[in-house]
């Protein structure tokens, strides 16, 4: 899984925009961060919602983003193996975005 592959689940919508994050490739929309693929935890990153992230990793489906010993409590990783999921996480990011951008 790389940019390439994570890019193609929302290549269609509108306002979406490739960037950067920590000088890797990401997807934004309207300028807030949505995703971009981690390799060095060979996982995806996703910003929601701090109570989606808590869930997430209680029901084990993601895992705490703690670059550089700081958690990021609005991002969570999604690992490899729920990749078939991917396309539904980023839609979950994308609807974050957009509540908080279109207010």
């Amino acid at each position: 899984m790389n940019f390439p592959d994570i890019n193609q689940y929302l290549i269609n919508e509108p306002d979406i925009e490739q960037s950067t994050m920590m000088r890797t490739p990401c997807l934004r929309y309207k300028g807030e961060f949505l995703g971009m693929f981690f390799e060095k935890a060979d996982a995806m990153i996703i910003k929601v919602s701090a109570s989606r992230v808590d869930e997430l990793v209680a029901s084990g489906e993601g895992m705490e983003f703690n670059f550089t010993k700081k958690r990021f409590k609005e991002w969570v990783l999604i690992p490899r193996v729920q990749q078939n999921n991917y396309a539904t996480f980023l839609q979950e990011a994308l609807a974050h975005a957009k509540q908080k951008v279109d207010k």
